[in-house]
């Protein structure tokens, strides 16, 4: 007899859905695979990545597991799923071109650095990602999370903005897409074990590597830039100041700027 999982399985949300665009023209042989953060999903990075598009570039943003659906579903992800979504990302760009940067933001940056420390990428740009945060129960989500399934958090305004900026833009306005209002225990416990994992094997990289953070972040503390910045053995190192923007830059009020730097920095690593 067969059994029906379809009720059990939860649609991806709207604006969640993994995008791949085409590069043309001279740099339409080089990649980047854009990568979301914590709890939110690819519509973090389509901004970013339509601007590095419109310059040639080929750009791919997965859906990390578990993200774009609920976070009942998310809970039950391993932080190894996440690099492995990464992974498969870079190893589809790889069989169009000839160079692969990874570009992430928050977590995303955090999955950069690791596949950037397993010499998978050419290179990359590492937008506010936490070594450590300001938060003394994550180390114990381990153990909270069997008591404490889902953390109550404050929302913000940010997808309220995000969604007057989309109509500005003519588009949907679906917002953020992501878990604004509840994080997974389990998830937060699975991220505490990325930035151990990160921080064990941040002397192994060696490629280009640009770090974007902002002094105004009220998640990840700017602090972290330095963290990174002396445990990597890359030569080629740039660091980027914002002032005002708060901790999802692809999407704050900072954003153009951070475009700019993401493309200048890729821009003069291109041949």
């Amino acid at each position: 007899m067969a059994v029906n999982t379809t009720s059990s399985i939860p649609p991806v949300r709207r604006g969640a859905e993994p995008f791949l665009l085409d590069g043309q023209g001279e740099q339409g042989d080089v990649g980047c695979v854009c990568v979301h953060g914590f709890t939110a999903s690819p519509e973090e990075m389509r901004w970013l990545g339509e601007h590095l598009n419109e310059r040639g570039l080929t750009v791919y943003a997965p859906r990390l597991a578990g993200h774009g659906l609920t976070p009942d579903r998310m809970r039950t992800q391993h932080w190894l799923d996440w690099y492995d979504n990464v992974r498969d990302g870079v190893l589809l760009l790889r069989q169009r071109c000839r160079k692969v940067f990874a570009v992430g933001l928050s977590m995303g940056g955090l999955l950069s650095l690791r596949v950037a420390a397993a010499g998978l990428v050419d290179g990359a740009v590492v937008i506010a990602a936490p070594l450590y945060v300001d938060n003394p129960l994550m180390p114990y989500a381990r153990f909270i999370k069997y008591v404490r399934r889902f953390i109550a958090i404050n929302p913000g305004d940010l997808d309220a903005r995000v969604r007057d900026i989309q109509r500005a833009m003519g588009r949907d306005d679906y917002g953020r897409v992501a878990y604004d209002d509840v994080r997974p225990t389990a998830s937060a416990a699975q991220l505490y074990d990325l930035m151990q994992e990160v921080r064990a094997h941040l002397g192994e990289i060696t490629v280009p590597l640009q770090l974007i953070y902002s002094r105004a972040d009220q998640t990840v503390p700017f602090e972290n830039m330095k963290q990174v910045a002396d445990g990597v053995r890359s030569t080629d190192l740039v660091q980027h100041v914002l002032e005002r923007s708060d901790h999802v830059v692809t999407q704050e009020i900072e954003r153009e700027a951070a475009y700019a730097l993401v493309w200048q920095f890729l821009s003069e690593r291109l041949s």
